[in-house]
């Protein structure tokens, strides 16, 4: 039988997506509305009756989808805040919260706690629906003179989406054929095999499934971001949406790269360099020995040495790495050097693992080991505001999707100042933009992730 806390994470997962894709949609539908309406011509006296029906149209549905819109995501922070709370809640039993109010059990354990936060998810998405939250999103008055799209051209549509979901559907399933276009790409040849390659996004995707893992995250961040006194740490004033996870999936990344040439020829240069100094960061036996009990240096040592050199090396640098999917997509299949800097040390603990697990250890236990990568990848517990970059740092990769406007903006002035002329920003948002040394972006992409079925991925490029 299911936990409860299990129970609730499964439940609420799917009302929290749910939840999200509408707000996704809406926010998407009222910038069509409000660019549509921009685009119209002033008010004036001798405007046609259909003109005039428009234009009051079209302000009747922007102000309808952004009182949607607020309230949608205000019924998406009321359920993240439910599961957090319950998450922390079992947690409550291996390690006490420390500054946290909890209710008192209403059984003698944690449990009770758990079914009180699920009566609130489960009052959350009834009152959505109640409210209409989930209810088709209204049409757009027809912008030109001509007729709208008809029936078979929406059937087409609607197909080609639910294509789109079912490919995305189940990041593990990477096809042979995902693999042949990546060397079509021109991935390099230190890349990972196959099978490793699976093996760590397996891994990765059973460690967000894990119910436990998922409860000490939220402790971590309720300790160290949020019941920490103010001006303790720079990391005090972090708020936890920054911290709200998703996933981008191997295919989906390989689309944003074959989408736009510049990174593509960055990460064939990136595997290149790598390739000519095989042993540049740390010879693979040394990280792969420190696996065993000979007494000599621990794995922790031997990856801080490697983080080390790594970071004078050319590289892609992914800020907010998470568990490491963009690190290991970087180093594994397109055989570059990559490392990754995430705030949440119990992020960084599952990205390591999963290093010795699937990477480390199958290149210890290989005879071949023709193909090591084990020394083309690092992940530190570090604030993006104060990892290195360098002339180095030739790819960006910032997973900015809910991070504060404040540190949107003090990462983009970092990059402007410290990134060399050329240097590549893949980013979730298009905050660069605002910064004269990137400008507008050179590539915009839209591609599957897990919480937006069209995830635009800008791509930006430091000019003079």
């Amino acid at each position: 039988m299911a936990r409860a806390i299990e129970s609730l994470v499964a439940t609420a997962g799917l009302a929290i997506e749910r939840l999200q894709a509408h707000a996704n949609s809406t926010r998407l539908l009222e910038a069509e509305a409000r660019e549509r309406l921009d685009a119209l011509p002033p008010p004036a006296d001798d405007d046609l009756p259909g003109a005039v029906k428009t234009r009051a149209t079209l302000r009747v549905v922007c102000r309808s989808l952004r009182a949607r819109l607020r309230e949608t995501l205000r019924a998406l922070e009321g359920a993240r805040a439910a599961v957090d709370a319950a998450l922390l809640a079992h947690h409550r039993d291996k390690t006490h919260v420390p500054g946290v109010a909890a209710r008192p059990p209403q059984d003698g354990s944690s449990e009770g706690d758990v079914r009180a936060f699920a009566s609130d998810v489960a009052r959350i998405v009834e009152e959505a629906e109640e409210d209409g939250l989930f209810a088709a999103l209204p049409s757009l008055p027809a912008s030109g003179p001509g007729p709208g799209p008809g029936p078979v051209e929406e059937t087409e549509k609607e197909t080609t989406e639910k294509k789109t979901m079912e490919d995305s559907a189940d990041i593990t399933h990477l096809p042979d054929a995902l693999f042949d276009e990546l060397v079509r790409l021109g991935a390099g040849a230190r890349r990972a095999d196959r099978a490793t390659t699976r093996a760590v996004v397996a891994k990765l995707a059973a460690a967000e499934r894990d119910v436990d893992a998922r409860a000490a995250l939220a402790h971590e961040i309720e300790t160290r971001f949020r019941v920490a006194s103010p001006g303790t740490s720079p990391g005090t004033s972090y708020s936890s949406e920054n911290f709200a996870y998703g996933t981008t999936s191997l295919r989906a990344w390989t689309r944003v790269v074959a989408a736009c040439p510049a990174l593509a020829r960055a990460m064939r240069a990136l595997a290149a360099d790598a390739e000519k100094d095989p042993e540049g960061a740390l010879p693979a036996s040394r990280r792969v020995e420190s696996l065993g009990d000979d007494g000599g240096e621990s794995y922790a040592e031997v990856s801080t040495r490697a983080l080390r050199v790594l970071e004078q090396k050319a590289r892609v640098v992914v800020f907010g790495s998470s568990t490491g999917w963009l690190v290991f997509y970087a180093a594994l299949v397109f055989g570059a050097r990559s490392v990754g800097y995430e705030l949440l040390e119990g992020r960084v603990a599952t990205a390591n693992e999963t290093a010795r697990e699937c990477v480390f250890s199958s290149e210890r236990e290989s005879e071949k080991n023709t193909s090591s990568v084990s020394d083309l990848f690092a992940f530190s517990c570090s604030d993006a505001l104060f990892a290195p970059l360098g002339e180095n740092a030739k790819v960006v990769v910032l997973t900015s999707q809910c991070w504060d406007e404040a540190l949107k903006t003090r990462v983009a002035s970092r990059l402007a100042s410290h990134l060399t002329v050329g240097a590549l920003v893949v980013d979730y948002g298009d905050s660069l933009k605002r910064e004269r040394a990137f400008g507008e972006p050179v590539a915009v992409v839209e591609a599957p992730t897990s919480w937006n079925e069209k995830q635009k991925f800008y791509v930006f490029q430091k000019k003079q």
